[in-house]
Order: structure tokens, then C-alpha cells, then sequence
């Protein structure tokens, strides 16, 4: 027997990330063309690691309350497993939802793909003086721009 094996520190083990990728692909899937990557193939653990708070224990929590088979689910009944953990367990679901949301629109994919500049906005120059609200005009005119998911 060796110590070679190669381990690794994600919490999720592989029946708990195929069930962490349908889910967020259920929130947000990826485009029929393509070009809008689905929530499920971001790294959900790596935005909260960056993030600074420990929320893998309560991430693995939230996966451990959906069945192994959801991975296996058609779109329908995974919206509907969905549907039920946001009104069984409103404050994780909307702990999840925000999460995703900001995982995926930090993504340079994402934003190229809304018309965006790939990166932060800052530091390329911009200011914003406190209180002034005046530079969102611009995207408050503009209307949607996202796709329904």
C-alpha cells in the first residue's frame, strides 16, 4: 500500500456535484445556442471560497437535501424539486439563488454574452461620486437584457 493517492479538498463528492450542477442548471441553463453558459458549468466552490465566508458545510447541506437522482431528473421534475425546497427552506433557497447569481454574472462569458466588457468594471478609469445614481441611466434606459431562465 502507497500514499500516492491524489486527494482532494472539495466537499462535494462526485454524486453531490452532479446533483450541485443540475441544480444550478435548473436555475440558470445554459442558452439553446450556446453562447450562455449554464449556471451548472461555474464553480459555484471556487465563488465561495473567494468569497471569504465558509459556506462549503452549508453548501453540502443544501445538496444533501435533494435525492442522488435528481442529477438523473428531466427538466420538469427538477423544477419542481426545486420549486418545493424554495418554499420548504425559503432563506437556503434565497441564500443559493443569490450566490448563483452573482457567481454567474462575474463570469466574462456571461457578461460578453449581455454586452458587457469581460472583467470587473473597475479599475478601468471609473468613478462614481457617492450618492449619484445618474450613471445607471444608461442601463435603466437599455430595458432587459437578459434571457428568461
Amino acid at each position: 500500500m502507497t500514499d500516492d493517492l491524489i486527494t482532494t479538498d472539495h466537499p462535494l463528492n462526485a454524486d453531490q456535484q452532479a446533483v450541485l450542477t443540475a441544480l444550478l442548471d435548473t436555475l440558470i441553463p445554459p442558452s439553446d445556442d450556446g453562447l450562455m453558459p449554464g449556471a451548472g458549468s461555474l464553480d459555484l466552490v471556487r465563488h465561495l471560497r473567494e468569497g471569504g465566508d465558509n459556506n462549503e458545510e452549508m453548501l453540502v447541506g443544501l445538496v444533501d437535501q435533494f435525492d442522488a437522482a435528481f442529477s438523473t431528473f428531466d427538466a420538469d421534475a427538477r423544477e419542481s424539486a426545486v420549486q418545493a425546497f424554495s418554499t420548504s427552506q425559503p432563506e437556503l433557497f434565497e441564500w443559493l439563488l443569490m450566490n448563483t447569481y452573482m457567481m454567474y454574472y462575474k463570469t466574462d462569458q456571461v457578461l460578453e454574452g449581455i454586452g458587457m466588457s469581460a472583467g470587473p468594471p473597475f479599475p478601468r478609469g471609473n468613478t462614481i461620486i457617492d450618492g449619484d445614481i445618474s450613471s445607471l441611466d444608461r442601463v435603466v434606459e437599455r430595458g432587459k437584457s437578459y434571457r428568461p431562465a
